[in-house]
């Protein structure tokens, strides 16, 4: 007898506990990847990506290889490797390799400057990294210093002039504000920066800071998005209201909200993307640990089912 059962619905999805997933893309078409959590810094504001124990985790490459050649039926073509400090993967060579040769086009790579050495620079050129993100919050030294936990600003400032010299591709710098000490002349030196360099610059509010209540942290960070909103000659907002356009004639900085503080849970899927974590799960939301999917590698089946399983998991909200 021949099955004429309408088997539409379920070839265009996957059965996991008896519930239906749908072949969902991903949207934004990013993979966030924490290669490491090992990192040469301590930093008051490190977030960690999420991850919240203290233990050093390295991805072995051969998963994690799987995992993007699986990421990529998913329409992923963007990837964003972090740590930790990336630069720290033993095998980060291998692994910029792996990316080109499957054809993901775009890589950004976020570091804290320290390891932007002659070696490093080469390394990102030959594999056309296409962007980097550098952690600095100032430009003084004992400032630097304090925040960051790694005393050798002068290594810090002569890899940042090697970088913005000899990389080939783009640069932003990504600034925190929270602190104390940190007062107005710290970001102009950074905006004069970025400016006379042609580089991009985003002000991020710190999702958590150690030895500071949110609260202190939300204050510091509105009053000196206000001074700049002051001085901007045009501001965009974005539609999810976490993102804000700074204009300044021929250049422009970002400014970046608490995610969770807009709830825009609704927009997940189309804005954001999913994180592997260095212990192998797939963390769709940031902000939660009960979503997070760790990753089957039995086969490439097993692969595919924990990528629909996580991308279902997006902006179900907080409950």
């Amino acid at each position: 007898m021949v099955d004429t059962t309408d088997n539409t619905m379920l070839s265009n999805g996957v059965l996991i506990d008896n519930k239906f997933y749908p072949k969902t893309n991903l949207q934004s078409g990013t993979l966030r990847i924490v290669l490491t959590t090992k990192c040469n810094y301590k930093c008051k504001y490190c977030f960690a990506e999420g991850e919240q124990d203290k233990q050093v985790r390295i991805i072995p490459l051969e998963k994690l290889k799987r995992t993007l050649k699986i990421a990529k039926k998913f329409g992923i073509n963007k990837i964003k490797l972090t740590g930790g400090e990336p630069l720290l993967y033993p095998q980060i060579e291998k692994l910029l390799q792996y990316i080109r040769e499957i054809e993901i086009p775009y890589v950004d790579l976020t570091t804290n400057i320290s390891m932007l050495n002659e070696e490093n620079i080469k390394l990102l050129n030959r594999y056309k990294v296409n962007a980097l993100t550098l952690s600095l919050n100032t430009l003084d030294k004992d400032k630097y210093e304090y925040l960051s936990g790694f005393f050798n600003f002068e290594l810090v400032k002569e890899n940042l002039e090697r970088t913005i010299k000899k990389f080939q591709g783009k640069i932003r710098i990504n600034c925190i504000i929270f602190d104390e000490k940190y007062e107005e002349k710290d970001y102009e030196e950074i905006i004069k920066l970025c400016k006379e360099n042609k580089l991009g610059m985003r002000v991020i509010e710190p999702s958590v800071v150690k030895g500071f209540p949110i609260t202190y942290t939300k204050e510091k960070f509105k009053e000196f998005t206000n001074i700049l909103r002051k001085k901007a000659d045009k501001i965009i907002q974005s539609d999810c209201n976490s993102v804000e356009y700074l204009y300044f004639k021929n250049w422009y900085l970002t400014i970046m909200h608490s995610l969770c503080d807009n709830k825009i849970c609704d927009a997940c899927p189309k804005y954001m993307y999913i994180r592997v974590t260095s212990d192998l799960k797939l963390k769709p939301c940031l902000s939660r640990r009960d979503t997070e999917v760790p990753i089957d590698f039995e086969n490439d089946q097993t692969i595919e089912k924990s990528f629909i399983k996580a991308i279902h998991y997006m902006g179900v909200g907080l409950k």
